[in-house]
């Protein structure tokens, strides 16, 4: 190899820098096909845990007056 043959340094580090970028796209992908879908119980679960305490008990509170009717 002579030196007019070899790629200079910053090429072979603008080429690694694209290959794990790639690799890291690749990776987000195949991350998010495998991830399940949040479903209905999962967007429950989460309002559940976003609710303030006093909205719990009201709700509470009237699941428990419209039970006893």
């Amino acid at each position: 190899m002579t030196a007019e043959t070899s790629p200079p340094s910053g090429s072979a580090e603008r080429r690694i820098e694209q290959a794990t970028d790639a690799i890291r796209i690749m990776s987000q992908d195949l991350a998010n096909e495998v991830a399940p879908r949040p479903g209905w119980i999962d967007r429950v679960i989460a309002l559940t845990r976003e609710a303030p305490v006093q909205s719990l008990a009201i709700a509470f509170l009237l699941g428990f007056v419209v039970s006893r009717r």
